[in-house]
């Protein structure tokens, strides 16, 4: 209950913040979105064309009813949101999505570029492949050098030496510089090198190269010539500014994800937050208490329940008798009959299990299953030595209660949530400061300045 909650509160957040971001465009009065190159420049830095019909191809993507001057405006709020971020948590690193999964931040950049200009200009794209020489990506590549052996010992030693970590130190790095894999027009400087293959890498890829695998320092050179293929068409038609604008834009919508991420939005629950962090000491007892008393039905939980249980000692017979107790048969009447438990007697009566202290694993097994219900049969948790039974269960009633207010689930839940809502609200305030204090000019059609 409690995570779901949340996962709807992070959804109704986002929408908010981007509502408020769309907001602020009829407060500065935009009638229309020009088509020009230039649509717009934040405190004189120019917001392309390019970038927003890219954008808004992303965008409708996820949602078909997204328009081009909400999308002009996100990225002009983003792009103020940044800058303001920048300023207000200084030393904070909104790049860390790309180093969790061991990315350089620019070579994530160059991926998310590629990508977005491939899923907006796949056809033309396609279409400059089919007139290369060859008909192919191949056609630009003027020669290509497998990487010796010799090469291989120089840069790593000998193939048995012991790996301690899968990473170039600056010697080998400069040794790698010096090994060109293949040659293209493409490619900064003509070349592509194997220190260019390796900065491209993650964990998983460095062990590729570790393990001197010459078919995969091709594909990834090759991949990186596709990149350079897809950047170089793209500055070819709209400019290398345009292309530049793009990037950039790209990775502020990172990191601005990042900052909400930081806040305790958008982010998986579980993920840590800093800002939530101390956000969440610093809630006073009275506003836990407060917060208790008008979301009572968030700490909800099961109070007490009358079970009765089944035990045999083999699979099969767990299985038949719950197909028996499903059919009407009485589960008293069976347990005296078959269990092997020193209840069955009892009819195998648990009696009353109450939701404090330590449970027994066949007591909170119990409190897992619906009323009125026969649950599967379930294999004990026993020892390796010991002998293995199963368990079925039935659970006559079952009272709901609340968890007490004084108790260090409400503290936690309850600071936690009180937290999200003044992260929200900062985060809220920060955005529309920034958003208020951009000088922001939207050009006229036909503008290119």
């Amino acid at each position: 209950m409690w995570n779901s909650r949340i996962a709807r509160a992070n959804k109704r957040c986002l929408h908010r913040l981007l509502c408020a971001a769309v907001g602020l465009l009829t407060a500065v009065g935009l009638a229309s979105v020009a088509s020009a190159s230039v649509l717009a420049k934040v405190d004189g830095q120019a917001v392309h064309q390019l970038t927003v019909d890219v954008m808004l191809q992303l965008a409708q993507q996820q949602d078909a009813s997204r328009t081009k001057a909400a999308v002009l405006e996100e990225i002009i709020s983003n792009r103020s949101l940044v800058r303001a971020a920048e300023k207000r948590f200084a030393g904070l690193d909104l790049q860390a999505g790309a180093k969790r999964v061991g990315f350089d931040p620019a070579v994530a950049a160059d991926d998310q570029l590629a990508a977005a200009l491939r899923s907006a200009y796949l056809q033309p794209l396609e279409a400059g492949l089919k007139a290369l020489p060859g008909a192919s990506l191949q056609g630009k590549v003027s020669a290509e050098y497998p990487v010796t052996e010799k090469d291989w010992k120089k840069l790593l030693g000998a193939e048995d030496k012991l790996i301690v970590e899968y990473r170039w130190n600056e010697a080998q790095l400069k040794t790698a510089q010096q090994i060109v894999v293949l040659r293209s027009s493409l490619a900064p400087g003509g070349v592509i090198t194997l220190a260019d293959v390796y900065q491209r890498q993650n964990v998983q890829g460095r062990v590729e190269l570790f393990a001197r695998n010459q078919a995969f320092v091709r594909q990834q050179a090759m991949l990186y010539l596709s990149q350079r293929y897809v950047q170089d068409w793209a500055e070819q038609r709209f400019g290398s500014a345009a292309v530049a604008d793009l990037r950039q834009a790209l990775g502020e919508q990172n990191q601005v994800s990042a900052l909400l991420a930081l806040h305790g939005i958008g982010a998986d629950i579980d993920a840590e937050s800093p800002v939530l962090n101390s956000l969440a000491k610093q809630v006073k007892t009275a506003e836990i208490q407060t917060y208790y008393r008008q979301h009572k039905e968030e700490f909800k939980r099961i109070a007490t329940i009358r079970a009765r249980h089944i035990r045999v000692a083999d699979q099969a017979s767990a299985e038949r008798i719950v197909q028996e107790a499903r059919r009407g048969q009485d589960f008293a009447a069976l347990a005296r009959q078959w269990s092997i438990a020193p209840d069955a007697a009892s009819g195998g009566d648990l009696g009353e299990i109450r939701h404090q202290g330590k449970l027994s694993w066949l007591q909170e097994l119990a409190m897992m299953q619906e009323p009125g219900q026969v649950s599967p049969p379930f294999r004990a948790a026993v020892g390796p030595q010991e002998p293995a039974y199963w368990e079925v269960l039935l659970v006559s009633q079952r009272q709901d209660g609340y968890q007490p207010a004084d108790s260090e689930a409400v503290r936690y839940l309850a600071s936690r949530a009180i937290a999200q809502e003044k992260a929200v609200q900062q985060i809220r305030v920060l955005q529309r400061r920034a958003r208020q204090a951009a000088k922001v000019d939207y050009l006229t059609a036909g503008s290119t300045t």
